[in-house]
């Protein structure tokens, strides 16, 4: 039940941030680059706080977050959201 609300919390801060990348760097083909800036931007906060480093692993976070950042993705290109160079990656962000 920690991992969901965990989950359900950050939900709204990797809309945020897929949304802010996206808009910052809207080049198709650069899924990839963009993941890693998410993840990075990420990582950043996580080693600079106290609160998510006690109750996640770094490694667990990782799993946590990419796949949903992979489904913000996905629904956003589905909906027209993203502009759509060719097929969504499982790389992340918009390929």
């Amino acid at each position: 039940m920690n991992t969901l609300l965990i989950a359900l919390n950050l939900l709204p801060v990797l809309l945020a941030a897929v949304k802010a990348v996206e808009e910052a760097i809207p080049l198709p083909g650069q899924g990839k680059q963009k993941l890693d800036l998410v993840l990075d931007v990420i990582k950043s906060a996580y080693d600079a706080g106290t609160d998510l480093s006690a109750k996640f692993s770094w490694e667990k976070l990782v799993t946590l977050i990419v796949p949903m950042i992979n489904q913000i993705v996905a629904l956003h290109n589905t909906l027209g959201l993203f502009q759509k160079s060719a097929q969504p990656t499982s790389q992340g962000l918009r390929p």
